[in-house]
């Protein structure tokens, strides 16, 4: 399965989006409403945070919530190279 086919398509185009809002403004949030942890990787299967990420989101600065944009750029892309789709 490739990515354009999950749910982290969408994902990426908000990571895309993201990239173009300044790092003092609230960036878009991650939450994909699909809120199943993978439990090998630790990480949301719709969003791909973790749950200190998740936890954390609603009362984290601006710049923090960029640095949980940025990290999962990295994850999304990792997943895309894999192309293993959902679990």
């Amino acid at each position: 399965m490739n990515l354009s086919a999950t749910p982290w398509h969408v994902l990426r185009e908000r990571w895309l989006s993201v990239q173009q809002t300044p790092s003092d403004e609230h960036p878009l949030s991650p939450c994909m409403s699909i809120c199943t942890m993978n439990d090998s990787t630790g990480e949301c299967v719709g969003c791909l945070r973790t749950l200190d990420e998740i936890a954390c989101w609603s009362y984290a600065s601006a710049q923090a919530q960029h640095r949980v944009w940025a990290r999962l750029g990295e994850r999304i892309s990792h997943n895309d190279t894999k192309s293993q789709g959902l679990p």
